[in-house]
């Protein structure tokens, strides 16, 4: 019997003020040299919190 992999992602925003404190951590690029790419992401996973959930599930052959 095979086993079909599924991925569940969950994103949920955290209570304040961690959306506040990314939302400035993303606007850094403007004041200081970082990457806006990097600045971004680590801005999004501040204010974010990301579940990831893999599952298995039988398949009929």
């Amino acid at each position: 019997m095979f086993a079909r992999t599924g991925l569940t992602i969950h994103i949920s925003p955290y209570s304040l003020p961690m959306p506040l404190i990314g939302c400035v951590i993303a606007m850094l690029p403007i004041w200081i040299d970082l990457p806006q790419e990097a600045a971004a992401l680590v801005g999004f996973l501040i204010a974010f919190r990301l579940r990831a959930h893999v599952t298995r599930r039988p398949t009929r052959a």
